[in-house]
């Protein structure tokens, strides 16, 4: 197992950081806001609450459990109950305890490419591999390219939509193909969810609501780190077949015991909140469209529209060639270095000349941070960062 590029980037930030210096860090995959008081005010009241001082259940706090069920339930259109629901230590845990349920040393894990290396890395914890799946131009999956990549050990795709890094939203008909795909080919799906709330199209939809036939081999992930602003809370979940949620409590019993008890208190007030996801994404959406303009409008770089999530995706390929640099790693170190703005290269999610920025910020660091971008590589806009957030808003 590698060292997380994203977090390698960070601590580099975080080091500057410390020696003074004024960094803004659009590499974190992370709400810049704080989480909300209803959940905050959970916490504390589970804290004196003497029952969270001891041992809970391995699968999670029922409670929890039949409101993620809920959740579920209402994205997938299919029913689901507290026994469906395993609780983790956020969805990378969730992830990772699904891959240790389905995959045997040597069996074939499906990933998107470009993707979030997490993915590969749950796999190969597994003692699986992760075979890298190239995107259309939309970065969208297709059939047709997993089954180019399908072989005889293949047991698995991760499918995430909207994605990390590339914000792709799988459409209706999309996922009708994989799904098809998937069944014909006996193919377990883990659907990693964590993105859902920050759709900006209208079309997201899970695939088991557009195919509910594949609910007995498929594994649903979520968690409340991101729509909620809860990444440092780590709580998610896994919606799964029996035999998933069984390995999957029983490794939860044997390694960690079970999530703390006290943050799946302030999980159960956050997943009871439907407003603060709702605002999210309406500011989201506003400050997704400030930086995307900004960077297309500096010469070299041309960014697309994402359809979700909270990551532009921008091609830099061009500014690399006029810089004379070699990678998109270097011009992560030279904006680090030069204007103290912290980016990931595309390199950590299979993307050579790429680089991924977040705009999950509050205005005022969102325009520092595109004032000093464009005070680095030039820009042919004319207007301020200030001036053009006021015409999206």
């Amino acid at each position: 197992m590698t060292d997380n590029p994203i977090f390698a980037v960070a601590a580099q930030a975080e080091a500057l950081r410390a020696q003074g210096a004024d960094v803004i860090t659009l590499a974190a995959g992370e709400p810049q806001a704080a989480s909300s008081a209803a959940v905050v005010e959970a916490a504390v009241a589970a804290v004196r609450d003497p029952a969270t001082h001891h041992y809970g259940t391995a699968q999670g706090d029922p409670a929890l459990r039949a409101l993620v069920a809920t959740t579920v339930a209402g994205d997938t259109g299919l029913p689901w109950n507290v026994d469906d629901v395993q609780i983790a230590l956020g969805a990378k845990h969730a992830l990772f305890l699904a891959t240790q349920a389905l995959i045997d040393a040597g069996d074939e894990v499906l990933v998107a490419a470009p993707g979030w290396p997490g993915h590969a890395e749950v796999v190969a914890a597994a003692g699986g591999v992760a075979v890298p799946v190239a995107t259309d131009e939309a970065f969208r999956l297709s059939a047709e390219a997993l089954d180019s990549c399908r072989g005889p050990g293949t047991r698995a795709l991760i499918l995430s939509s909207p994605g990390n890094p590339t914000g792709a939203v799988h459409p209706e008909a999309r996922l009708r193909e994989i799904a098809d795909w998937a069944q014909q080919h006996g193919i377990w799906v883990i659907s990693d969810d964590i993105y859902r709330a920050f759709d900006y199209t209208g079309t997201y939809q899970s695939i088991l609501r557009v195919a509910p036939r594949l609910r007995g081999r498929t594994v649903v992930v979520g968690g409340v780190s991101k729509e909620h602003a809860m990444t440092g809370w780590r709580v998610g979940w896994l919606a799964a077949p029996p035999e998933v949620i069984a390995s999957a409590r029983r490794h939860v019993s044997r390694t960690i015991t079970h999530v703390p008890t006290i943050n799946q208190r302030a999980a159960l007030a956050a997943l009871g909140d439907t407003g603060t996801p709702v605002e999210a994404t309406r500011d989201y959406r506003r400050r997704r469209a400030l930086l995307v303009e900004a960077l297309n409008g500096i010469d070299g770089i041309d960014c697309p529209l994402p359809d979700g999530g909270m990551f532009a995706f921008p091609d830099v390929s061009g500014l690399l060639r006029d810089r004379g640099w070699t990678s998109s790693a270097d011009l992560a170190a030279w904006l680090l270095d030069a204007v103290h703005l912290a980016v990931v290269p595309g390199e950590a999610f299979n993307a050579p000349g790429r680089i991924r920025v977040c705009f999950a910020l509050d205005d005022d660091t969102l325009i520092t941070a595109i004032e000093r971008l464009r005070t680095a590589c030039g820009s042919t806009v004319h207007e301020t960062a200030a001036q053009q957030l006021e015409e999206v808003r």
